[in-house]
């Protein structure tokens, strides 16, 4: 058997390119999808089971301090080690870790120390960005080196789910270590798989005159964004923007203003960008893939609160290749001009390496069988 583990906690990056993998490895392996953590809304088709489930932190507990609480801890601890007891797992194909979520390190090093222990071959899978949270200074060399160590005590291979063409892997934050030697030194255990993307997205086809502004409003930038859509939403009055809120504003959802409609949650966006006028949206990993398969004209925001550069730096890289326009938190003013230029453009079809299910799902067959 081959598991998959993954952790969602907030956003389904991990566990949309967990799953889309798995469920290509399936075709031909007994398949089993771990997530660490809560239970996503996705709809596998294999077999998955979630330490925590539908667990929701007590009353007055955030998210994050109920997930890394030692009880929490332990309990993930105690249900990985029963799940390999149960299951007869012979590879693990680990989401993320030592690239990115550095906190769960601890609980981390002790399912790859299990796995090891059961001869159990392990292989990383990460995005084609690899940056972290900020850490103090004084530890980025620390968390470059230590991830080399890491990738080479564990892993047989670690895939790496992007093109070295377009964007090649770089290290975390540095201090003085050289960021290409880094990654040179464990240039042997990296595999480009190409992009992950669910192939069965069809190409953009306008029906509708929708523009989805997926952003949310619970981080500032976003907010100043939906400022400056209520500032020009007279100017394409022909056009529904839809806009869903979080957190703080929740009490906007399902309410309308003129042509701006503010919702709760859009389900199957994917399917819905491919019909749309236009998206404008961060430029999360899982977005931009689906972006880049249907040609969705797209403006992208990318993140850069929290000194967060992964959204940026990929954004920067694609831009300008013309297959979406972006716009960073400095530019909003000139919004109601990119917004017409997607509209009455077409975008650049993707020309790069966008079959990362198969190539993944080969790769970690030819390991499982080696």
């Amino acid at each position: 058997m081959i598991a998959f583990l993954s952790q969602y906690v907030y956003g389904l990056g991990h566990s949309n390119r967990t799953k889309l993998i798995a469920e290509e490895t399936a075709k031909h392996h007994d398949v089993l999808i771990i997530e660490a953590v809560f239970k996503p809304p996705l709809k596998y088709n294999v077999p998955v089971i979630s330490f925590l489930g539908d667990v929701l932190p007590p009353k007055g507990k955030t998210t994050s301090s109920f997930v890394m609480s030692e009880k929490m801890i332990n309990l993930r601890i105690k249900k990985f080690k029963e799940t390999l007891d149960k299951y007869p797992i012979k590879l693990l194909v680990v989401e993320g870790f030592p690239f990115c979520r550095h906190q769960y390190a601890h609980e981390y090093f002790i399912f790859l120390d299990e796995c090891k222990k059961r001869n159990i071959k392990m292989i990383g899978s990460a995005r084609d960005f690899p940056w972290d949270d900020p850490h103090e200074d004084q530890l980025k060399d620390w968390v470059n080196y230590s991830q080399n160590l890491v990738c080479r005590y564990y892993y047989e291979k670690f895939l790496i789910h992007g093109d070295p063409d377009i964007l090649p892997l770089y290290s975390d934050k540095t201090r003085h270590s050289n960021s290409k030697q880094i990654i040179d030194n464990i240039s042997d255990k990296l595999v480009y798989t190409g992009y992950v993307c669910d192939s069965n997205l069809k190409q953009h086809k306008r029906k509708n005159n929708h523009i989805y502004v997926s952003t949310g409003l619970n981080k500032d930038e976003g907010l100043i964004l939906f400022k400056q859509i209520t500032k020009i939403a007279d100017q394409f009055s022909e056009f529904k923007f839809i806009m869903p809120v979080a957190n703080r504003y929740k009490n906007l959802a399902n309410t309308v203003r003129k042509n701006m409609v503010f919702v709760d949650y859009i389900p199957d966006l994917g399917k819905r960008i491919q019909s749309c006028a236009a998206l404008i949206s961060y430029a999360g990993y899982n977005t931009t893939m689906e972006v880049l398969k249907s040609s969705v004209p797209t403006i992208f925001v990318p993140r850069q609160d929290g000194q967060k550069l992964e959204q940026f730096v990929r954004c920067y890289a694609f831009e300008p290749y013309g297959f979406f326009k972006v716009l960073n938190n400095q530019e909003f003013n000139k919004l109601d001009v990119v917004l017409n230029e997607v509209l009455n453009s077409k975008p650049n079809k993707f020309t790069f390496n966008m079959d990362g299910v198969s190539n993944s799902a080969n790769e970690i067959r030819k390991i499982y069988k080696s």
